[in-house]
């Protein structure tokens, strides 16, 4: 059987997307914009759930 060679590469992007979304975070915090902070809000939410789901798949 031929062993994926991309198997490594999923926790990789997830703790890239983690760190992402705490940086849009500490930027949205900074710049207080009103609604659009929400907005910030949300997308880092989407996509530090993304990035965990991704980075910590494997574990049993």
């Amino acid at each position: 059987m031929a062993r994926n060679r991309y198997a490594a590469r999923p926790p990789l992007y997830g703790m890239v997307m983690v760190f992402l979304a705490m940086g849009i975070v500490a930027v949205t915090a900074y710049l207080h914009l009103g609604w659009w902070s929400a907005i910030g809000y949300v997308a880092a939410l989407a996509l530090a759930v993304g990035g965990f789901a991704l980075a910590f798949r494997d574990l049993s």
